[in-house]
C-alpha cells in the first residue's frame, strides 16, 4: 500500500507539474499600457539681416549698400560707373535642418537708374564669384552638419555706363535729377534639403 501511496502522490505531482508547463505554454497574457513619446520638431527659423524669412515679409528696409568713394565720386553716392556692395547676412543658428537657397538679384523696373547690376558675390571669405548673363543666380547651402550659423554673402554692385549699358548719356542725367532713389529686386528662396 505504501509502493501504491507513492505511486499516487507521484502521479499527483506530475499532474500538477504537467498542468503548470502546459498553462505557461498555452497561457493567454492580456496586459494593457499606456506610453507616450515626444519628438522634438524641426525649427525652420532663418533671418536674412534679422528678417524672418516665415513672414514672407520684405528685407529691404535692412539691406543698406555701401559705395566706394573714388576721386570723382563722393563715398555712398552713385553715379554712372560707382561701385559698391550690400551684405545679405543669413542667421540659421535657429534652423534645425538643412537648406538650399537662391538669391536673384536684378534691376527694379521702377528705378531711375536701369543700369544698376549684379556684378560678383563671395561667401563669406572666399573669392569673388562673377555673375553673368548665364550664371545670374547666387546658389549655396548651408548643411546642418557643418555646424554653421551664420553665412555672409557680399553682392557687389556697379552702375553700368559701358557699350552694355541700357541707358544713354541723357537718361544718366535726367537719372541724376530724379527725386527717387535706385533699386535693386533682391528675390530668396529656401528650400529644406532631404
Amino acid at each position: 500500500m505504501k509502493k501504491n501511496t507513492l505511486i499516487i502522490i507521484l502521479t499527483f505531482f506530475s499532474l500538477i507539474l504537467c498542468i503548470f508547463f502546459i498553462q505557461e505554454t498555452y497561457a493567454k497574457y492580456l496586459t494593457s499600457t499606456t506610453e507616450k513619446t515626444e519628438l522634438k520638431i524641426a525649427r525652420w527659423k532663418i533671418l536674412v539681416n534679422n528678417s524672418d524669412i516665415r513672414d514672407n515679409g520684405s528685407a529691404s528696409a535692412t539691406i543698406t549698400p555701401i559705395f566706394d568713394k573714388n576721386d570723382n565720386i563722393a563715398e555712398n553716392i552713385i553715379a554712372p560707373t560707382s561701385t559698391g556692395y550690400f551684405d545679405l547676412i543669413i542667421d540659421s543658428s535657429a534652423a534645425d535642418v538643412s537648406f538650399m537657397y537662391q538669391i536673384e538679384v536684378t534691376s527694379n523696373e521702377n528705378s531711375p537708374v536701369k543700369d544698376l547690376i549684379a556684378t560678383d558675390y563671395k561667401i563669406n571669405d572666399n573669392a569673388k564669384i562673377a555673375l553673368t548673363e548665364e550664371n545670374k543666380t547666387i546658389i549655396g547651402s548651408v548643411l546642418q552638419l557643418d555646424n554653421i550659423t551664420t553665412t555672409t554673402i557680399r553682392v557687389f554692385i556697379k552702375w553700368e555706363d559701358g557699350e552694355t549699358a541700357k541707358m544713354n548719356n541723357e537718361e544718366d542725367t535726367q537719372a541724376t535729377k530724379s527725386n527717387e532713389t535706385a533699386k535693386l529686386d533682391i528675390k530668396l528662396k529656401f528650400t529644406q534639403l532631404a
